[in-house]
């Protein structure tokens, strides 16, 4: 297969997992033309550390003094590819992933026969169970479901672990949203795509194995979620879901629901905190940057 593919990788103080990321894609079948690393919130520490590796592909490095947050990350390799390999497939990779050694090639395989402009693997825990790829809105709320079984079809948008661009969606779609920061700009680029004409597929035999939220901690169970991610993940779904032209009244009951579970939790800072990001874009930049973010308030 003489398609060209290169992958982006967002590192935030997870410097050995993004190493194993890039081991395992070493192991594959068919391997990335370059990969490209964006280190957000980057030290001499974690340049030093990066530096001490070789790898079997190119590699690139973008070093990033403030944490730009995942769009922009990915936005920053992306056009160093396009300038580098115009024409290349884009596959955004999270980097606490384990690829495994058919993951790309089958992936690939799968965007060329259905021609889909976004095309996503199949995702499962460390453990080996099985966790998704693929996500459902409801069309109402704007809340995010992920599938029971890799039978299901009708799925909305593909999750952002193992997510492939084509060339021609690329091209008419263009970067990711950075509006969010963390979250959603994988549903918003493909309702963007979908918009253009594009379809989204899903290959059930492209395996990922994905230490979900070693990051954010966005899976520990509810009520225990660190402030900063919840917020953040309830902010961006009212921003995702009122740019999209969901119902209004639905969207702000959600809302409303939403603050009431906190509320019962005597979460009440949280409650001010997401009034406060989700009504102002200044209260929002203020928001990423006392957590130790970079924001730029696009015009």
């Amino acid at each position: 297969m003489n398609t060209s593919v290169c992958a982006i990788l967002v590192n935030f103080k997870n410097e050995k997992k993004t190493v194993d990321c890039l081991r395992a894609l070493e192991k594959n079948s068919v391997r990335p033309a370059c990969v490209y690393i964006i280190d957000n919130a980057s030290t001499e520490e974690s340049q030093k550390f990066f530096w001490s590796y070789t790898f079997a592909f190119k590699v690139r490095w973008i070093w990033n003094k403030e944490n730009r947050g995942f769009a922009a990350a990915c936005n920053q390799g992306i056009v160093a590819a396009q300038a580098e390999y115009e024409g290349c497939y884009i596959w955004l990779l999270n980097n606490d992933t384990l690829p495994e050694p058919s993951a790309l090639e089958k992936l690939l395989q799968k965007a060329e026969s259905a021609r889909a402009g976004i095309t996503g693997s199949l995702i499962k825990k460390i453990n080996g169970d099985f966790s998704g790829g693929v996500c459902f809105i409801h069309p109402k709320f704007a809340t995010i479901r992920r599938p029971n079984s890799k039978n299901e079809t009708g799925f909305d948008y593909v999750e952002g672990s193992s997510f492939l661009i084509s060339p021609e969606c690329l091209k008419s779609t263009g970067l990711l949203s950075e509006d969010y920061f963390l979250y959603f700009e994988e549903s918003d680029y493909c309702l963007q795509a979908k918009k253009k004409g594009f379809t989204l597929a899903w290959a059930t035999d492209s395996v990922i194995l994905h230490d979900i939220g070693s990051s954010t901690g966005s899976e520990i169970a509810k009520g225990e979620v660190p402030s900063f991610i919840d917020c953040l993940m309830i902010r961006n779904r009212i921003h995702f879901a009122l740019k999209n032209g969901f119902p209004k009244a639905s969207v702000l009951l959600g809302l409303i629901i939403s603050l009431g579970i906190r509320l019962n939790r005597l979460q009440f800072s949280r409650i001010a905190t997401i009034i406060a990001i989700t009504f102002s874009t200044k209260g929002f930049k203020r928001f990423i940057e006392k957590n130790g973010g970079f924001y730029e308030i696009k015009a």
